[in-house]
């Protein structure tokens, strides 16, 4: 795949957040909990807050984020400001399956490039499944974000 990466200023965000630890397989299930403890009132893309992943065992530790002005309605999910930053992007578009494709040519832009990126970093779903109809996987956008690190 031929991906397009740029630098991009991400805008401050508010967002209901749930915090979670497992399997990234799993990650997608505990969604719905975050969209009914703010009635369904989100006001932007929902995305994957990831602040480790551990390689060898798939397990990840992130936060589940859906952009909203909603007040939660607690079972463990939170209102959360995320600060603007200078990120890395990258738009994938296609299967989940093939998501490790953009990750590969966004680490070989890091590399070649010699820069600096820092946690936590994104992954925006910005066309995905909805609750009820899985629409078409092929169609499905994607965009992951790294936060470069600032010069000090």
């Amino acid at each position: 795949m031929n991906y397009k990466i740029e630098i991009k200023d991400i805008e401050p965000i508010r967002v209901a957040t749930m915090r979670y630890k497992g399997p990234v397989t799993e990650a997608a299930k505990q969604f719905p909990n975050v969209f009914k403890s703010i009635k369904g009132k989100a006001n932007g893309a929902p995305f994957f807050c990831y602040h480790r992943v551990d390689q060898n065992t798939g397990i990840v530790e992130m936060e589940l984020c859906v952009p909203t002005a909603e007040i939660p309605n607690g079972n463990g999910v939170t209102l959360k400001d995320m600060p603007p930053a200078k990120a890395l992007c990258l738009t994938h578009i296609g299967l989940y399956d093939t998501l490790p494709m953009a990750y590969q040519a966004i680490n070989r832009h890091i590399q070649e490039n010699g820069l600096s990126i820092q946690p936590p970093w994104r992954e925006v779903f910005i066309k995905g499944p909805g609750m009820i109809l899985k629409g078409n996987p092929k169609k499905y956008i994607t965009e992951i974000l790294f936060p470069l690190k600032e010069e000090e």
